[in-house]
C-alpha cells in the first residue's frame, strides 16, 4: 500500500507548492519563448497569471478563495512606503509577498543591481518578520549576465553585496558601500541566512529565495 498523494490542507505547505510549481512553469515557458519577456513588467504580468491559475487549482476547500494582486503598497518599510511586485493569498488566511528582478547584461549597472536585490530581500523580511503583513515572502530573479553569478574579486558592491552562486549571507551584519555613488546611503541588514543557488537554462540564470 502506498500513501495517498493529495494536496495538503495546510496553507503554508500549499502556498510553497503553488510558488514552486508556478516558477517551474514560468521558467519552462520563458526559456521556450512562450511569451516575449524583455523587462520586468511582462515578467510580473505573466508570472502573476501563472500563479493565479495554479493557485485556483490548489483551492481544494469550498471556502478557499485564491487572489493575486499587482503592486501592493505597504507603509513604513524603513520609514518609506513600498510597492511589492506581487501578492497572493488564500482569502485573508495566508498571504505571500513577492519581489521580482529582471536584469539584462546590456543594461549594465551590476553594482546597483546587486544592492537593489538586497534591498528587496530586506523589504520582504521587514514585511514578513517584523510587520507580519505577509506570512511568507518570495524573491525571484532572472538574468543573462554571468557577472551576478560569478564571484567578484574587486569592486566594493560585488564583494559586499554578493550574489554569486553558492554564497551564503551573514545574518545581522550591516552592509553598505560608501563609495558607490547613488547608493552610498543604502544600508542593509538581513535577519535570516540565505543561500544563493542559481539555476541555469540555456543562456539564462534563475534565482528563487524564500523569506520565512
Amino acid at each position: 500500500m502506498i500513501e495517498k498523494k493529495i494536496i495538503p490542507s495546510d496553507y503554508k505547505l500549499r502556498m510553497n507548492e503553488i510558488m514552486s510549481v508556478s516558477w517551474r512553469i514560468f521558467i519552462s515557458q520563458f526559456t521556450n519563448n512562450r511569451h516575449m519577456i524583455n523587462k520586468e513588467a511582462p515578467f510580473q504580468h505573466h508570472f502573476a497569471q501563472i500563479i493565479r491559475t495554479v493557485g485556483e487549482l490548489y483551492s481544494i476547500h469550498e471556502s478557499d478563495l485564491f487572489k493575486v494582486d499587482l503592486e501592493t503598497k505597504l507603509q513604513d518599510i524603513k520609514g518609506r512606503s513600498k510597492y511589492f511586485d506581487l501578492t497572493c493569498q488564500f482569502d485573508k488566511i495566508f498571504r505571500c509577498g513577492i519581489e521580482l528582478k529582471f536584469k539584462l547584461k546590456r543594461q549594465g549597472a551590476q553594482d546597483w543591481g546587486r544592492i537593489d536585490t538586497y534591498v528587496d530581500i530586506e523589504s520582504l523580511e521587514i514585511a514578513v518578520l517584523q510587520q507580519k503583513k505577509f506570512d511568507l515572502g518570495k524573491f525571484y530573479m532572472i538574468t543573462d549576465d554571468s557577472a551576478y553569478i560569478n564571484k567578484s574579486t574587486r569592486g566594493s558592491s560585488g564583494t559586499i553585496f554578493c550574489l554569486h552562486d553558492g554564497y551564503e549571507t551573514k545574518p545581522n551584519f550591516e552592509l553598505n558601500t560608501p563609495n558607490n555613488k547613488g547608493r552610498q546611503d543604502v544600508f542593509v541588514v538581513l535577519k535570516n541566512k540565505y543561500h544563493f543557488i542559481w539555476e541555469k537554462v540555456d543562456k539564462w540564470y534563475f534565482l528563487e529565495l524564500t523569506i520565512d
